[in-house]
């Protein structure tokens, strides 16, 4: 039951709500005329189809009439074309059920134009193009939404759509917020952030040393010193006056210079000998004082914040100790944010520092920071977040090289959005384009044989 012809098909093979009266039907294939064609001669109607076949099979007469169809002079007899006759209405106008038994009847000229456009039960192709040919167009909806390969995928890591045939190549492979383990600690997070902040203070990331070249573990930096062959280092008669610095490469061959040590060592002694041939004046001793230091907790404000976070601005704290013999560090705040949380959040972060006790206390730091930013409003609803410093990374290393050591903190400590004031819990920590953080710490153990009260 179709509506189109082919060679080997003729007329309508449709069911028709009331049967066709019988001058209406094809004389070969015994269906309602497709394409009507009349003879000349007796006036009865055949499809074109049907009648071009039966020309084409060397059929020289008419399947009625038997009258021939070539005429005295070898040619084909004239067929009228039916189509253009009133009669070829009365074909389109006959009442007919759809073949697709959807349930819709009407008029036969109507039904190519319900099939196209309104038929439920009509094979329809796929709007995405991915090749399945059996879809029915009440099915057409369903496939679109879950069945189609080639629909959209919306990322649940990133938020990208894709199609959903390659999403799952997306996930694995392409997605900037999969899920990724670092290739050298095993740390998970994302791939954007493992793969680019992250590398900057992976502890298991091997580095080359800025002296010597050699690829070492970023976790064994603040003890690759004592090791490093392009470290300068002080020589064994340094005490008797010697103030070259060799490297330790060349410390041995410098130290085998006797004759240079010696010079040193007559002149050291001559030096010595004028001093304590001179009187000594009597030495006034004045008191012992010991500089006062800031100690934890500690409360940071961060004015013109507005302007800071538009120029990106990265701010440090003033340095402050644990204790009194203790840890020296400072806060760093990233106004707009860093790495992950950039351009949403405000990013902290604890940086260690070379203190005056460092030679004191047990590396590497192992002890807990914790940073409040305050409601302004009232002593309660504060913002905390506690950062731990594990032994083997390198924001636990003692600082020896540098001022301040790499961070450890968030990234996305606060979003700008929950700045906002907040009546209901009578909560603001933005205020006249301030905030205040305060800093505390648990620190672990100094070497207490080693403690001091003061300082010479």
């Amino acid at each position: 039951m179709n509506s189109s012809p082919s060679f080997n098909e003729g007329g309508y093979d449709y069911k028709f709500v009331e049967e066709p009266a019988d001058s209406l039907k094809c004389l070969i294939c015994l269906l309602v005329v497709r394409e009507p064609q009349q003879h000349g001669g007796c006036g009865k109607l055949f499809c074109k189809v049907c009648i071009d076949k039966h020309t084409l099979l060397r059929n020289t007469c008419c399947p009625h009439c038997r009258q021939p169809l070539n005429n005295s002079n070898g040619f084909p007899t004239i067929f009228n074309d039916f189509r253009t006759h009133t009669g070829d209405q009365a074909v389109k106008s006959l009442m007919v059920y759809c073949s697709t038994a959807c349930g819709w009847k009407g008029e036969l000229g109507s039904l190519d134009n319900h099939k196209q456009k309104n038929c439920e039960n009509t094979v329809v192709f796929c709007e995405n193009n991915c090749g399945e040919i059996n879809i029915i167009r009440k099915n057409l909806k369903a496939h679109l939404e879950s069945k189609c390969p080639n629909r959209l995928h919306k990322c649940p890591h990133c938020g990208a759509n894709n199609q959903y045939k390659n999403h799952q190549l997306h996930t694995k492979l392409h997605c900037p917020k999969r899920s990724y383990s670092c290739v050298h600690c095993g740390e998970n997070g994302c791939f954007d952030e493992r793969t680019s902040t992250h590398l900057e203070v992976c502890p298991k990331m091997i580095i080359a040393c800025k002296k010597c070249t050699q690829r070492i573990l970023r976790c064994q930096l603040p003890t690759h010193p004592k090791q490093c062959t392009f470290q300068p280092v002080p020589c064994k008669y340094a005490a008797v006056g010697c103030k070259v610095r060799p490297l330790r490469k060349d410390l041995k061959k410098h130290e085998e210079d006797y004759q240079l040590h010696l010079q040193v060592t007559t002149e050291t002694v001559l030096e010595l000998k004028k001093m304590l041939a001179k009187p000594v004046a009597p030495v006034a001793v004045a008191p012992v004082t010991v500089a006062p230091v800031t100690v934890a907790p500690v409360t940071c404000r961060v004015a013109d914040f507005d302007k800071c976070k538009t120029d990106n601005d990265v701010i440090y704290s003033p340095s402050f100790y644990t204790s009194t013999n203790g840890y020296k560090m400072c806060l760093r705040i990233d106004a707009n944010g860093n790495g992950t949380g950039n351009g949403t959040h405000v990013s902290v972060f604890t940086c260690l520092m070379v203190g005056e006790y460092d030679d004191y206390l047990t590396w590497p730091f192992t002890g807990k920071v914790t940073i409040e930013l305050l409601n302004q409003l009232e002593d309660k609803n504060h913002h905390k977040e506690t950062i731990i410093f594990p032994a083997e990374l390198v924001p636990s290393q003692r600082v020896v090289d540098s001022e301040r050591g790499v961070g450890r903190g968030y990234h996305k400590y606060i979003s700008h959005i929950d700045l906002a004031h907040k009546p209901r819990k009578n909560i603001q920590y933005f205020k006249d384009d301030t905030l205040i953080f305060r800093v505390s710490e648990e620190a672990p153990d100094y070497k207490p044989w080693l403690e001091c009260t003061h300082f010479v």
